[in-house]
């Protein structure tokens, strides 16, 4: 695999960088994990390719498989999506991270108004791409 994206996020800074990059992920509901034993929350999906934006060989851009999880996660919240609707596809459209008096507050919010929230301690995420790139169907646009 060329050039595959593996960052890893220990702050506010280094989560907004990861939101960045992972906008416009198609996430299938099916691909997201909440293991409350482990305190670990996760998800696959298919990431847009905004940092070869301007690179770009392809006229719609490129999509890639990506894992992204967070460790230490206390509590999840859902909101919006239904677990059991498991081939319904959702888009990314960011994460934040809102500091609290226990930790952190995590929210990442959906197109379609969904969202998760999560609570943990401390911020510990990773975003790894897993695979070769392909061309996208189209190039996601924002209202």
């Amino acid at each position: 695999m060329s050039n595959p994206m593996k960052l890893i996020a220990q702050s506010e800074e280094d989560l907004a960088v990861i939101s960045t990059l992972l906008q416009d992920t198609a996430v299938r509901i099916g691909d997201i994990a909440w293991l409350p034993a482990d305190q670990r929350f996760a998800f696959v999906g298919n990431r847009y390719r905004w940092e070869k934006k301007k690179m770009f060989r392809k006229p719609k851009g490129e999509r890639i498989r990506t894992a992204f999880h967070l460790n230490g996660i206390t509590a999840a919240q859902l909101h919006g999506l239904n677990l059991s609707d498991s081939d319904t596809v959702l888009d990314l459209l960011n994460i934040e991270a809102h500091e609290t008096e226990k930790g952190y507050s995590l929210l990442l919010n959906f197109s379609g108004g969904a969202a998760i929230r999560l609570q943990t301690e401390a911020i510990d995420a990773i975003a790894t791409d897993l695979s070769e790139s392909w061309e996208a169907i189209a190039r996601p646009s924002h209202d």
